[in-house]
């Protein structure tokens, strides 16, 4: 009886070495399985939408791009010398200039007359009601104008014409002005 004592525990490790390597054996299966099949399928993730803009300045021009709408953007080039600031949207259909706006920042600014203004210029995203009936609905962005010299700011946007946009006619206008402000509450005299 002693001898069947002895061997038992041999046969415990057997047996566990035996269901230890059936375990591996079916990981390594189910692992191989799941490599070959995850080869074929492709991994799925959600669209991301990029709306980037971007802005640039030299020492007498600065140049931004904005949304117009769903499917372009605008170019607002601010001129320092005259305070013209204007926007120029691609039709994407035809390839040419499709919109072109206009308008002069000086008097909204208070620049000086006779004093070189100092400008930033940034774009800005934002979705207006468009609860009119009219066919010209309000860009999806906003440009804003600083002059540093004054402390004054102000938003111009743009009305787009989708309907012209699509049939590929010219539009021209002018940049509305939305709003002004002043960042600095201190006059500062030279």
């Amino acid at each position: 009886m002693s001898q069947h004592f002895r061997n038992r525990p041999v046969l415990l490790v057997l047996l566990g070495l035996g269901l230890g390597l059936l375990v591996g054996i079916g990981m390594m299966v189910g692992t191989l399985t799941a490599v070959s099949s995850s080869q074929n399928a492709e991994l799925m993730l959600p669209p991301t939408l990029l709306h980037a803009t971007a802005s640039h300045s030299g020492e007498s021009m600065a140049i931004a791009t904005g949304q117009i709408d769903d499917d372009v953007e605008g170019v607002f080039i601010l001129d320092y010398l005259t305070g013209d600031l204007q926007c120029y949207v691609l039709n994407p259909r035809t390839f040419v200039w499709g919109g072109i706006f206009r308008y002069n920042v000086v008097q909204d600014l208070g620049v000086e007359p006779g004093k070189k203004p100092n400008f930033a210029m940034v774009t800005g995203g934002i979705n207006f009601l468009r609860g009119s009936a009219s066919r010209a609905v309000p860009a999806h962005s906003v440009v804003y104008v600083l002059d540093a010299n004054s402390g004054n700011f102000a938003a111009y946007g743009v009305q787009w014409d989708r309907t012209a946009a699509r049939g590929g006619a010219p539009q021209k206008g002018t940049l509305t002005r939305i709003a002004t402000g002043k960042a600095r509450a201190l006059e500062i005299r030279d």
